[in-house]
């Protein structure tokens, strides 16, 4: 049988836990639970280690947000879905979706429509807009702007 953790280890524990990447409050607690701790120690744990920096509720919201559209190029739609699991708020959510470029975000929204525009080049008109709108909205994007994109790649592609 595993040894019950202490207070001041568990604390120690969860700060390292912290230093390795951006944690959710949400994350850090349920980590916290899953080491033995009641759910009272866990959520003072949690407490003290957002007074003392290691965890942050806006900055794992924009970390998240800025590495999921820079490296998985997901769209806004899908990065809202995905950090609900998180248990943020609803502002914190918007202020880090409100700090995606919006430039960038539709440059990068027509360099995904250009390129599966041309890997689909054998199918017909129809069929390659069908699965190239298909692909952009799986990747969280906006219809109206995905339509926009798709517009811009069939006037460059005449």
């Amino acid at each position: 049988m595993a040894r019950k953790l202490g207070i001041n280890e568990a604390k120690q524990r969860a700060g390292r836990f912290c230093a390795f990447r951006e944690r959710s409050p949400n994350e850090l607690f349920e980590k916290l639970q899953s080491w033995g701790l009641p759910d009272e120690d866990a959520a003072s744990i949690v407490g003290e280690l957002t007074k003392e920096g290691f965890v942050d509720e806006q900055r794992f919201a924009n970390a998240y947000c800025n590495d999921k559209f820079q490296f998985n190029s997901w769209g806004k739609q899908k990065i809202r879905a995905h950090i609900y699991s998180h248990k943020l708020s609803d502002q914190a959510v918007t202020k880090a979706l409100d700090r995606i470029d919006p430039q960038a975000y539709e440059n990068r929204l027509f360099d995904l429509a250009k390129s599966k525009w041309d890997k689909l080049e054998k199918e017909d008109g129809m069929k390659r807009k069908q699965k190239t709108v298909a692909y952009l909205a799986q990747k969280g994007y906006e219809m109206y702007l995905i339509w926009s994109a798709i517009s811009k790649v069939e006037d460059e592609s005449r």
